[in-house]
């Protein structure tokens, strides 16, 4: 009977000795992923030329918003959504040249995993509209 215990015993040590191990690993790739390695994406509003492209608008109201402006023909916003990852934006950060981060995000020539996403009627979000 003792034996089965001992048995017992043994078992649940090395289950338990796995699961944790398992989470300390889960955690220290998920840590290396997200901030060492900068593996997401950010996604921001960029500019858009509502000639050219299909582009997302927004439109503030004075009475709601103080930062809007008074003349009426400036209170239409438009842009798209970018998606960059943040390894880009850090590296950009870091380098000496600071290509591409000197203000709005953009996408660079041949640049993986960035993207744009213009305005698609059929798709829009509550309070969204889309340019003509």
């Amino acid at each position: 009977m003792e034996n089965k215990v001992q048995n017992v015993d043994k078992k649940s040590k090395i289950f338990y000795a796995i699961f944790f191990s398992l989470i300390i690993i889960s955690v220290g790739a998920t840590f290396l992923r997200y901030v060492v390695f900068k593996d997401y994406q950010i996604f921001a509003q960029a500019s858009c030329d509502p000639q050219a492209e299909k582009c997302y608008m927004t439109t503030c109201d004075p009475a709601d918003d103080s930062t809007c402006p008074q003349d009426e023909s400036q209170r239409t916003t438009y842009y798209k959504i970018i998606s960059k990852n943040a390894s880009a934006i850090y590296d950009c950060e870091n380098s000496k040249e600071k290509t591409g981060c000197n203000g709005e995000l953009f996408c660079l020539a041949n640049e993986k995993k960035c993207s744009y996403k213009y305005c698609d009627p059929a798709n829009l979000a509550d309070g969204e509209q889309c340019s003509q």
